[in-house]
């Protein structure tokens, strides 16, 4: 029975949240939090947004967080990333993903290099590997890997404005004998950040489904952050928070659903 009933979520899921394989990967809990706007938030956060995020990081770090889609423990997606600020304006960085169960699962590894061209404007890009899993019964393609990449770019605008750009998956690679298309989607965005910590974000993302508008706002209150956000396709609203405790910081978000349980993450960061 079980068996059954985790093959009904799956069939949803799959139809009404990623037709195409890897498409919700991301874990930066801040960025979920402000409408999944991390294509313009700087930092470890966002970097499997975009790459070029970690350009301007000054020191090494390190992020680890799990996601629970819909409240479901069979779905949950957990990863980890670290960035290590090199000479001459480079960062490197690398991370894993593992989502799923028994019945359906994915591994992704990325390897992610990013470089400051100018005080204010850096580029990035991070090849993905990625494997997936259906075990008998549900699909004929058993066990298939693939590879993917995604590049990016971020500036500073004036001294408050910041812009940033990605794309990902411009080569349509494809995985299982089927030919499934990984996601290809395109992110622009820009954030405003008036005072340390206080920023507003926008940004709009186009993929296969559409075009997806998402808004974000962070506020900073001592060393707790609050998060909300919006986002269309279908209309969801987030939320959540960041501690910083003695330099190690702990965060939260939540994502609603107009027809699914909420969506749960939480997630750890370090900076060395």
């Amino acid at each position: 029975m079980r068996a059954l009933v985790l093959s009904a979520v799956l069939a949803f899921f799959l139809v009404h949240s990623a037709s195409a394989a890897f498409e919700e990967m991301e874990l930066g809990t801040e960025c979920r939090a402000m409408g999944g706007t991390g294509v313009v938030t700087p930092g470890i956060a966002g970097m499997m947004w975009n790459p070029a995020s970690i350009s301007f990081e000054t020191s090494a770090s390190a992020a680890a967080a799990g996601r629970m889609p819909y409240g479901m423990a069979d779905f949950v997606t957990a990863g980890a990333d670290i960035a290590l600020p090199l000479s001459h304006g480079w960062v490197v960085g690398g991370g894993a993903r593992l989502f799923g169960g028994d019945l359906y699962s994915e591994q992704m590894v990325h390897v992610t290099a990013s470089r400051l061209l100018t005080d204010d404007f850096s580029v990035g890009i991070q090849p993905l590997f990625c494997r997936a899993s259906i075990s008998d019964g549900v699909s004929s393609y058993g066990s298939s890997w693939t590879a993917d990449m995604t590049v990016g770019l971020q500036a500073r605008v004036f001294d408050r404005w910041s812009v940033g750009a990605a794309l990902r998956n411009p080569f349509e690679a494809r995985i299982g004998e089927s030919g499934e298309h990984l996601v290809s989607r395109m992110d622009i965005g820009v954030r405003y950040e008036p005072l340390p910590g206080m920023a507003s974000a926008f940004a709009v993302s186009r993929d296969f489904h559409g075009t997806v508008v998402r808004v974000g706002q962070a506020l900073p209150l001592g060393p707790l952050t609050l998060f909300a956000g919006v986002r269309s396709g279908p209309a969801v609203v987030t939320g959540g928070f960041s501690a910083d405790v003695s330099g190690i910081l702990f965060s939260y978000a939540v994502e609603t659903h107009p027809q699914l349980n909420a969506t749960h993450q939480a997630g750890v960061g370090y900076a060395f």
